[in-house]
Formats: structure tokens, sequence, C-alpha cells
């Protein structure tokens, strides 16, 4: 069961950011590209040729691919049915590890190119993910003490009914402060904007400069699988558990649908923060999971 799981989940990651563009086209009065226009996107840059730039080596060739790989491992793990499988024997740890090489190969990549725009890119990247790193692991460390578990599955599906309403604020704080990883992480606004064009003010998209043809599509691939992922993760953080298998994994891919509509909505009513604050939100955000664990542990 939790193989098809897995299945539905690869298949359904674009029509995630579909509803993230339908909702930020609906309020700004437009009709939109349609749900599904990221399946067209990605059968199109298949049938095309990979262009490479002149000074690149292997490493630009594989960078994609590799960053794909990582992002699929990790969709095989999650506990998509509630429990059991390989999520039951992996840390929780090792799950933000597979998305940190899929980071790695992009970042390499991009640095192999020979860019200027690439590398400054890259160079946001790797600023930003350093930040956010103590907020993943002070999250973690408050789940592992909530539910005693250090495994995915453990961690994400231990929390009962009653433990969720003896923790609520914490919960709700902890929610809150990975909630800023998930929108860092996906580059969307307010630190980040996938739709834009000027090379200066891009972070992630400024790495794929060059990337075109099946490279492109693995990379907008790679993307929605991560996007699901991080949904996925931020879901089952504040949903109580109530059981193992389909209603389980129905449940999480309507909430994860719901949170893509809020991140549209999102979008729609922030204006992208400036360069130099997103470190202070950052900062921020870790000091409200900090406080999320000393709550749980004093309260």
């Amino acid at each position: 069961m939790n193989i098809l799981c897995i299945i539905l989940a690869a298949v359904m990651a674009p029509l995630f950011i579909g509803i993230v563009n339908q909702t930020k086209a609906f309020f700004a009065g437009r009709r939109g590209p349609g749900m599904f226009r990221l399946y067209v996107d990605i059968c199109k840059l298949l049938r095309k040729s990979c262009p490479r730039p002149r000074h690149s080596t292997w490493l630009f060739d594989i960078a994609q691919s590799a960053s794909l790989a990582a992002v699929i491992a990790a969709t095989a793990v999650f506990p998509w049915t509630g429990g059991g499988g390989l999520s039951s024997f992996i840390p929780a740890a090792v799950f933000f590890y597979l998305l940190a090489a899929g980071r790695f190969f992009t970042v390499i990549g991009a640095l192999d190119a020979g860019s200027a725009f690439e590398g400054m890119g890259a160079s946001r990247e790797v600023q930003f993910s350093a930040l956010v790193e103590p907020i993943i692991f002070t999250v973690l460390g408050f789940l592992v003490l909530l539910t005693g578990d250090i495994s995915l599955s453990g961690a994400l599906s231990g929390i009962a009914p009653e433990s969720w309403k003896a923790n609520v604020i914490a919960l709700v704080l902890a929610f809150i402060a990975f909630l800023a990883v998930f929108l860092l992480e996906n580059c969307r606004v307010p630190f980040d904007d996938p739709e834009t064009h000027l090379e200066l003010t891009m972070i992630h998209e400024a790495m794929l400069l060059d990337v075109g043809g099946p490279d492109l599509a693995f990379a907008l691939y790679g993307a929605a699988l991560k996007f699901e992922l991080l949904a996925a993760f931020l879901v089952m953080m504040f949903m109580p558990c109530f059981g193992q298998g389909w209603k389980h994994a129905a449940v999480m891919f309507i909430a994860i649908a719901l949170l893509s509509a809020v991140t549209g909505v999102v979008e729609s009513v922030m204006a992208r923060f400036r360069f130099l604050k997103t470190p202070h939100t950052l900062m921020g955000a870790a000091l409200v999971a900090a406080l999320a664990v000393l709550i749980h542990v004093c309260f």
C-alpha cells in the first residue's frame, strides 16, 4: 500500500504547483495557466535537446539527474500511509539529508556552469540553507521529545490526539517555525519568487539559467516533489494520528492541496522581503522553534 501511495505522490506532485499558480491567478483576476500546466511543460522539455555551457564538465551533466534522484529517494522513505516501510527504520534527519543532497548537486551544477549569475544564485542558496538548518533540527528535536521516537514515521505519526491537545501551544509554534522553512526551501514569496525574470533578484532560479531540455524538466519536477514532501511533513506535524492506510493518505493529500492554496494566497497578499530582512526572519523562526522546545520541556 505504501508503494502505491509513493507512486500516487510522484504523479500528483506537479498538480500542487498548479494549485498554487491558479490561486495566484484568481487573486490577480486572470484565467491562469491551468492546474495541469506543469505536466505539459515537463513533457515538452523531455522532447528537447540538452544545451551545455561551453566550459562545463561532467558535473553539470549529472547535476539535475542526481538532484532529482535524491528527492525521489526522500519520497520513497516518507511515511505516506502514516507508518511502516522504510520510514520506520530511517531517522528523521536522513530525510532532510536527502533533500540537502539534492540541493548540493544543484549548487555544484550551477558553479560548474561558470556563469556569474548562477554562482551568485548558488551563493545565496547556500547562505539561506545554512540559516534554515538550525530551525529544521530544532523542530526535529521537538518532535523527538514529543513522541520519544527518532524514526521518521515515529516522529510524525506518534502524535496522539491527547498529546496534541496537551501540547497545542508548542505544536503551533513549531508549525509556524517550519512554515518559514517550507516557504524558503520551496523558493516562495516572501523569501523568493519562482517566476521572477530578474537575475539580480533570483535565488534558486538563478542556478538554472543555463539548464534546458530534459535537465530543466528534471529540475522542475524535482522542485514540485520537494514542495509536496515539505508540505506533507508540515501537515503531518500538525495532523493528529488517527490510524494508517488509505484514510490517512487521503486526508494528507487533501491537506497538502489546501496548503498549496494557502501558499498561493500568501504569495498574492505579501510582497517579497529584501535580502537583508530574510536572515532576520529566519532568526526569528529559529527562536520560535526554540520556544516550542522550551515550553514542552518546562510545562
